[in-house]
C-alpha cells in the first residue's frame, strides 16, 4: 500500500461506474497471489501443479498490467486461454464430462474437450472479474467458494488439492482485514482474475479426477452466484443490440443498491446466497445425489433469478411499501435500511 501510488497501482474513482469516490491501492491482488504461492512452496509438492502455478503467475502479471493501464480485452483473453493451455498440457485438467444433466446418460466433451475447457475456464474468469464491484464481495464470495472447494477435494481423496484451497482461503481472510466496507484497497484485476482462474481450475479438478465422488454440477453450484449474474447480464445486453460486454450497472450488486440497500447489507446477502448454493453442493455430495438433482437445482435457481431480474421495479415497489410498515411496534424500515 505504501509504494502503490509509485508503482502505479491506484484505482481512482470515475464517477461513473465506479462507486468508490476515494483513490485506493490496486494491490490486495499480489498479496494474495504471492501469499498462496509461498504456502504451495512450503506444503504442496509443487511439481505436481507447476502447470497451475506458470498459470496463476501469467494471469496475475496480464491483471496487475491491466490494473496499471487497460489492456486491450483482446491480448487479456490470449493470456487467460495460454493459462487454460497451462492446466490442460501440464496437468490434464481438462473438462471431459458434464456428468448425467437429464437422467439419460453422461454427456461427454469429446473432440471439443479443450475448446469447451478454455470456454468454461475463460466464462469464470470474467464472472468473478464481474462481480468485484463492491468492498468485500469478490473476496467474500470466492473465500466461501474455495472452503467449498476445500472440502470437496477432501471428501474426494485430494489432499493437496485441499491444502491449497486451504491458502487460497487463508490470503483471503487476510485480505478482507483490508477490504471489507470501507476498504483500504482494492485486490484489482490481478486478484479477481486469478481467483476466477483457480475457481475455474478446482471446478475441473475436483469432478474430472477418475472415480470421482464429486458431481460436475456440484461445482457448477458452488459457483452459482457469478456465473447466474453474468449469464444474465450478458443475455439481457445482447436481447437490447448491446455487446455482451458493455459496461453498465445491471449486476446483482448494482441492482440492489439501487433499490436503496445499504453496501453492507448488500455484501451479506450475496455471500449467504454463495453459503447456501455451496451448503447445498456439499451436502448433496454427501449424500450422493444424482448429477440431475443437481442440475435440476440450478435450474430452479437460474430460472427464479433471471425471472426476478425482469420483475425488479415491482420488487422495489414491495420493498418500498415494507419500509413504511410497523410490524410489533418495529419500524421494518429500519431493519431493511
Amino acid at each position: 500500500m505504501r509504494y502503490a501510488e509509485q508503482l502505479g497501482f491506484i484505482d481512482h474513482p470515475d464517477g461513473v461506474r465506479k462507486i468508490h469516490t476515494v483513490a485506493k491501492p490496486l494491490v490486495g491482488g499480489l498479496g494474495i497471489i504471492t501469499g498462496v504461492i509461498i504456502a504451495m512452496l512450503a506444503f504442496v509438492p509443487i511439481e505436481h501443479y507447476i502447470g497451475l502455478v506458470i498459470a496463476i503467475f501469467m494471469i496475475g502479471s496480464i491483471g496487475a498490467l491491466d490494473d496499471r493501464k487497460d489492456m486491450s480485452f483482446k491480448i487479456r483473453f490470449a493470456v487467460q486461454s495460454g493459462a487454460a493451455i497451462s492446466i490442460m498440457y501440464f496437468g490434464g485438467t481438462t473438462l471431459n464430462s458434464f456428468g448425467n444433466l437429464v437422467g439419460l446418460g453422461v454427456i461427454q466433451t469429446g473432440l471439443l474437450a479443450v475448446p469447451i475447457t478454455m470456454f468454461c475456464v475463460l466464462g469464470v474468469i470474467n464472472a468473478v472479474n464481474m462481480i468485484d464491484g463492491l468492498d468485500g464481495l469478490a473476496g467474500g464470495t470466492s473465500l466461501v467458494a474455495f472452503s467449498a472447494f476445500g472440502l470437496l477435494a477432501w471428501l474426494n481423496g485430494q489432499p493437496e488439492l485441499m491444502l491449497i484451497a486451504i491458502a487460497f482461503v487463508g490470503a483471503l481472510a487476510a485480505f478482507l482485514r483490508f477490504n471489507w466496507f470501507p476498504s483500504k484497497l482494492f485486490m484489482g484485476d490481478a486478484g479477481s482474475m486469478t481467483l476466477g482462474f483457480v475457481l475455474a481450475f478446482f471446478a475441473i479438478a475436483v469432478t474430472q479426477k477418475s472415480g470421482s465422488v464429486v458431481s460436475p454440477v456440484a461445482a457448477l453450484l458452488v459457483l452459482a452466484l457469478p456465473i447466474t449474474d453474468t449469464i444474465t447480464v450478458m443475455i439481457k445486453r445482447v436481447l437490447k443490440g448491446k455487446s455482451p460486454f458493455h459496461p453498465d450497472k445491471t449486476h446483482l450488486h448494482h441492482i440492489l443498491k439501487a433499490m436503496g440497500v445499504n453496501h453492507h447489507k448488500v455484501v451479506i446477502v450475496m455471500i449467504a446466497a454463495t453459503v447456501v448454493s455451496s451448503t447445498i453442493a456439499v451436502i448433496g455430495t454427501l449424500l450422493q445425489l444424482p448429477d440431475y438433482a443437481f442440475f435440476s437445482i440450478y435450474l430452479a435457481c437460474f430460472t427464479t433469478y433471471f425471472v426476478a431480474s425482469y420483475r425488479i421495479k415491482g420488487i422495489y415497489r414491495k420493498l418500498i411499501w415494507l419500509r413504511q410498515q410497523r410490524v410489533f411496534n418495529v419500524e421494518l424500515g429500519e431493519i431493511l435500511r
